[in-house]
């Protein structure tokens, strides 16, 4: 049996169990509310730190990690940023390959944390040629791809984690079940540990993809979904129909969250956006869940923190939020 080292073990104390909140909004004069997990608490500062955390502990009690391999990933920021910091922290070199219109911030976290980063232009292929490069430098000895897109351990760490933690929160505050879930889709991971969780719970149980409504590479302000490719571990089939939201909106009702206290990135404010259509549609009487990614830090050169003037198709104000754990 491979030794797990003892720094791994500590570093799980930092990964998970996570604040969920309760956000109201008023949409088109009507009051709702909706459910959150806030992840910008994470050991990096997002969701994607479970996942990482999750492929790490996985990949060395099945002897495909050693210490001292490098770590090798493509990614569009957040999960490059955890395997960044965690392969600090365990004394992992780690490369990033990450198309080269994705924010400042994103390639200066990476760096700061040690990693070496190779970025990859539309025109030499975007993110698909950065997958294939990581996937070609993995095959070497000594290195480690997480293969995020495409590793099933992605999934089941939302299934062992996010979902039953906000499960547990929704027990503790007297709510009946989770009816829809909402989330962007970036490896599909989230949705799909989400959907497998509670439709084992509930049969009338319904997730809902969150798309750009321009799902090109560099043709979006959503960093971190819409990769123009369907990821292996997503199955669109086990889901209901995309949500679209422009990038005007998300980064609109990401704002006013911001406004409010809540460090958020883009793509929570496409998830709550998304999420508060959902309530509009079905009306009160449903639980409406959904994940705040990441914090505000990865987007300060981006339009998110700009004076430009995006616009709504609904009347969205963010009145108030709470926690609920």
């Amino acid at each position: 049996m491979p030794k797990i080292p003892e720094k791994l073990t500590n570093l799980s104390l930092f990964v998970g169990n996570t604040p969920a909140l309760s956000i109201t909004a008023e949409v088109n004069g009507q009051i709702y509310e909706i459910v959150a997990k806030y992840e910008a608490w994470n050991f990096s500062g997002s969701i994607k730190d479970r996942m990482a955390l999750y492929i790490i502990e996985s990949a060395y009690r099945l002897g495909r990690l050693k210490p001292g391999d490098t770590i090798v990933e493509a990614t569009s920021g957040n999960t490059g940023i955890a395997f960044a910091a965690m392969g600090a922290f365990l004394g992992h070199p780690v490369q990033i390959y990450m198309p080269q219109w994705l924010s400042t911030e994103r390639k200066r976290l990476l760096k700061f944390y040690g990693a070496k980063l190779i970025e990859i232009s539309a025109e030499q292929g975007g993110f698909q040629e950065c997958i294939r490069l990581s996937a070609l430098k993995s095959a070497k000895k000594g290195y480690f791809a997480p293969k995020q897109f495409e590793n099933s351990w992605n999934v089941l760490a939302h299934y062992s984690t996010t979902a039953p933690e906000l499960a547990q929160s929704l027990q503790d505050h007297n709510f009946q079940k989770l009816d829809v879930f909402v989330a962007g889709v970036g490896t599909g991971g989230t949705i799909m540990g989400f959907q497998h969780y509670f439709s084992e719970k509930n049969p009338d149980f319904v997730a809902h993809p969150i798309l750009p409504s321009k799902n090109k590479d560099g043709e979006h302000r959503i960093e971190g979904i819409g990769d123009s490719f369907i990821p292996k571990i997503l199955d669109l089939e086990a889901l209901s129909p995309i949500i679209r939201i422009r990038d005007a909106e998300a980064i609109n009702v990401a704002r006013q969250l911001n406004k409010k206290g809540l460090s958020v990135g883009i793509s929570s404010g496409a998830n709550v956006l998304g999420a508060l259509r959902q309530a509009s549609k079905l009306g009160t009487g449903k639980v409406i869940g959904t994940v705040l990614c990441d914090d505000n830090k990865k987007y300060l050169s981006t339009d998110l923190c700009s004076e430009t003037i995006e616009v709504l198709g609904d009347e969205i104000k963010i009145l108030d939020y709470k926690t609920l754990s």
